[in-house]
């Protein structure tokens, strides 16, 4: 019979080995649910970052963003969103307006043209979405959207600490 250290150290070995295995697939997912997404957006001129953009903005203000506060919520640079918010802004889906109050704040503005883009867009989306998530049932979506929100919390705190992290 095993001893309590045995078990340990093999769920232990178990788990890890899981862990790496997720690890890996989350990764594998990423780049084709990325390359979908590519592909889906290709004859609109719209990347995945540059969607992702948008769907951050759409969703996590209430406000007209600046962006450094997309850069945060996106976990990027400034540098990133700048570049991006600019080539939206020639697509004709965003303004980069100055703060009114702090002129070296920009903040990115949706457009009329945006807006009316996503009302167009609402029914392929649905269909989109829904494909990937399609061999899962309401039980398992429930489930994973939970554990997917506790895995975003998580590592949001990392990469937190990781940014504020010095080298000695």
């Amino acid at each position: 019979m095993k001893d309590s250290e045995e078990l340990k150290a093999e769920y232990s070995v178990e788990r890890l080995e899981m862990e790496k295995y997720m690890l890996v697939v989350l990764f594998l997912i990423q780049q084709r649910w990325g390359y979908i997404i590519n592909k889906e957006f290709a004859k609109d001129k719209i990347t995945t970052k540059q969607w992702l953009m948008m769907v951050v903005i759409g969703n996590a203000f209430e406000h007209d963003p600046s962006m450094q506060e997309v850069a945060d919520a996106m976990s990027t640079t400034h540098q990133n969103v700048k570049q991006l918010a600019t080539r939206l802004e020639a697509r004709g889906f965003l303004k980069i307006e100055r703060d009114k109050s702090n002129k070296r704040i920009l903040r990115l503005k949706f457009t009329e043209e945006c807006q009316r883009y996503w009302e167009k867009r609402n029914e392929d989306d649905v269909k989109s979405v829904s494909a990937l998530f399609e061999s899962l049932g309401d039980t398992e979506v429930k489930n994973l959207f939970e554990i997917m929100s506790k895995l975003e919390k998580l590592s949001e705190n990392l990469y937190k600490e990781a940014k504020t992290y010095k080298l000695g």
